[in-house]
């Protein structure tokens, strides 16, 4: 049954914790314990091979203190042989790792919205990286994988108003951005200065509003932001003072047009966008009771259900666009053989998908005023 928020007469889009719950009971469960059996039955064939390479191991310590002339040859020795044990656990890791994605992944993606579609090797172009004209310069180096694309929206099911709700389009994926300038040093040699841009969650969204220009709303005092716009654009950047003062003590507002910035920046949609961005997504950690307990929760964290924000977001509103940022710093969908699979791993897949659904109701993306349809 769709969800509908009283105030506004809207779908709810984003999944509950207590949702994916009874979903992974009922759909998941069983294809995670399938896949676990596979990663245990990989981690067994590592620690044979291992085995095999004890006693190299042990002739390589004997040599150090005994016949250190041949060190270095008994070393090139255990890689080359290395190379050939552990082929086959890096085959089955590879293969272990796309049935996750392309099994685990893909249903969560399904169970959230299924006018989602999911490519694990595709992302967010970059030319909609650069199109957000965030940064004050654009990347040469840029990345990504896990692309999801779809819409929400444009349904009038459940809907107590009975009006249909025009469909909102957007896309996300992980995303790696930088800026590398090649030189040489002193001696000649060639090098590289590598400036990090961005890691993390890109989304991009229709907005709910008509409008033409540049609008962009970035940490307050973020040096790495543009001030101006990039070349062959109209407009010259701006900076806008608003009424919020919170809104305006977390953030740094710009524009080409003062006029657009607050027709779109309303002080309703100011104080969702500040409640999401300023939500406390953490969860305690417990305390370990021992050293083991303790490697185990600092090697599960890359997999935390709660998706935290490094920084505050970047935000940009260009042409009846939304772009949104989120430095995340985390490897998200990932997958490591040495960690057992768990309903907690499957829970931080899930969080890391609907976020962009809880972005959707909390700024009201399906709320049109000037309808695009």
């Amino acid at each position: 049954m769709k969800k509908w928020d009283e105030a506004y007469q809207l779908e709810r889009f984003a999944k509950t914790e207590e949702e994916f719950d009874a979903y992974y009971e009922e759909e998941l469960k069983s294809d995670v314990e399938r896949l676990e059996a596979e990663r245990r039955k990989a981690i067994g064939l590592t620690k044979k091979q291992a085995m095999k390479l004890l006693p190299a191991v042990v002739v390589l310590l004997l040599s150090y203190f005994f016949w250190p002339f041949i060190i270095g040859y008994l070393f090139f020795g255990i890689l080359f042989i290395c190379t050939f044990l552990f082929k086959d656990i890096e085959r089955n890791r590879r293969e272990l790792e796309k049935k996750i994605k392309e099994e685990l992944v893909t249903d969560i993606v399904k169970f959230i919205n299924r006018r989602f579609t999911y490519s694990r090797r595709r992302y967010v172009p970059q030319e909609d990286f650069i199109n957000s004209n965030i940064f004050d310069i654009d990347p040469n180096r840029y990345s990504g994988d896990d692309f999801i694309k779809g819409s929400v929206g444009s349904s009038v099911e459940g809907n107590p108003s009975g009006n249909r709700q025009p469909k909102t389009e957007l896309m996300f994926s992980e995303v790696k951005a930088f800026h590398v300038v090649p030189f040489k040093d002193r001696e000649g040699k060639k090098k590289q200065r590598i400036r990090p841009l961005f890691k993390g969650l890109f989304f991009v969204a229709d907005f709910n509003k008509d409008f033409e220009g540049l609008t962009i709303v970035t940490p307050q005092n973020d040096r790495t932001v543009a001030k101006k716009q990039k070349k062959n654009s109209k407009g010259r950047l701006e900076e806008v003072e608003l009424e919020d003062i919170d809104f305006m003590d977390t953030f740094d507002v710009r524009t080409t047009d003062q006029i657009t910035a607050r027709y779109i920046l309303t002080p309703n949609f100011m104080n969702r966008l500040l409640s999401f961005t300023t939500r406390d997504r953490t969860k305690e950690i417990p305390k370990p009771a021992s050293f083991k307990e303790a490697s185990r929760i600092a090697m599960n964290a890359r997999y935390s259900p709660q998706l935290n924000f490094v920084n505050p977001p970047y935000f940009s509103f260009k042409d009846g666009k939304m772009y949104f940022l989120l430095p995340t710093e985390k490897e998200h969908f990932t997958f490591s053989i040495y960690l057992p699979l768990t309903k907690e791993v499957m829970k931080g897949y899930f969080h890391d998908i609907n976020i962009a659904l809880e972005l959707v109701d909390e700024l009201n993306l399906n709320l049109r005023i000037w309808n695009k349809e």
